[in-house]
């Protein structure tokens, strides 16, 4: 790592923190106003308050990670060309293609922080929000969904439930092990009672037959080697699979489209979340782009503002033409980001012909 990458890593994040405070700031405090009647109607502590905010900080710093880091990469940049800095390092031999390089390193060291926010810790804490929100300050006890009568295949498993919740817990398991020929039943599982976490299932005062052996025995609690993850029976039209996790939304396209289910839709939201991440690397060549047409802060920071705008409205048109199968999932997800690319560097391509 050189001094001169470092030097300007460590201002663009210090930029981009104190830029970043201040939108997060500004987003939380716009939405406790609209909520913040609900809040003391519902007799909330400064405690849960603080709790409730802190839970949805993750999904908040992921949703304006990307127009954040424009903003700071388009003030540091103006900032450099004011100072002189720009000329200096021109002087030394160092082009600024090679500035627009290290911020698009700077680009993917914050892009990963972004996609781990909004694919783990974002969803956690939204949950968690959501609890609150509906438990502690609604006073309404959370519903959950309940298939009845679900039946799968998991590897050399054949599985049927009478009921699953969504909590996990469900009752009347009844497993079946197939032979390696598939004509017989290796071992069968019965139990009144189970429950999943993730791809673990374990079954209660279950009863394992083995009837080749004629055997059969009571055991209190059996981890049966399944490895299907049991909120993926959950997902449907009715929710909002944005809410799931990136590798959850994979796994789930994979299990519909092989029962033949369309997931147009759901890919398309899958292909979003990486191109959302990636976004921070194109929007370091447009603040490269933006400054090379005009250094002045004022000017380029509106005009950045202007672009940040004009990408959510093209994302969102994007997503709605993939959703409905207009175009395919991978250019509704990554068309607006193909299309801002190219413009930028078009900019700058055009700006190193003119030195």
């Amino acid at each position: 790592m050189s001094l001169l990458f470092r030097y300007l890593f460590f201002r663009h994040a210090r930029l981009l923190l104190l830029t970043l405070a201040l939108g997060g700031g500004m987003f939380m405090l716009t939405d406790m106003v609209d909520r913040l009647d609900v809040l003391l109607d519902a007799g909330a502590s400064p405690m849960l308050m603080l709790l409730y905010y802190a839970a949805r900080l993750p999904g908040i710093i992921a949703q304006i990670l990307p127009a954040v880091f424009l903003l700071a990469s388009v003030i540091l940049l103006c900032l450099m060309a004011h100072n002189r800095e720009s000329t200096a390092l021109q002087a030394g031999g160092i082009s600024p293609g090679t500035i627009t390089v290290m911020l698009v390193w700077c680009a993917l060291f914050w892009g990963i922080i972004q996609f781990g926010c909004s694919q783990y810790f974002g969803i956690k804490g939204e949950e968690m929000a959501g609890r609150i929100w509906q438990e502690q300050v609604r006073q309404r006890k959370s519903s959950l969904r309940v298939l009845d009568n679900l039946w799968f295949s998991d590897h050399d498993w054949i599985v049927s439930a009478g009921e699953l919740r969504e909590d996990g817990q469900g009752r009347d398991l009844a497993a079946y092990q197939l032979s390696d020929d598939g004509l017989r039943f290796d071992t069968v599982i019965r139990a009144s009672r189970f429950e999943t976490r993730g791809g673990s299932w374990t079954a209660l005062d279950a009863l394992r037959i083995r009837p080749e052996e004629y055997v059969s025995e009571q055991v209190a609690e059996l981890a049966l080697p399944l490895t299907q993850d049991a909120s993926l029976f959950f997902v449907s039209e009715s929710e909002k699979p944005e809410q799931l996790s990136f590798w959850l939304l994979g796994e789930a396209i994979t299990r519909l489209r092989d029962a033949g289910s369309n997931v147009e839709g759901l890919q398309t939201l899958w292909h979003g979340k990486l191109a959302y991440a990636a976004s921070l690397m194109v929007m370091a060549l447009v603040a490269a782009a933006i400054v090379s047409w005009r250094d002045n802060v004022y000017m380029a920071v509106a005009l950045a503002i202007v672009v940040t705008f004009v990408v959510y409205v093209l994302t969102l048109f994007g997503d709605t033409m993939g959703q409905r199968g207009l175009v395919p999932p991978v250019a509704g997800a990554w068309g607006p980001q193909v299309i801002l690319l190219c413009i930028a560097l078009l900019r700058l391509h055009y700006a190193g012909l003119r030195r």
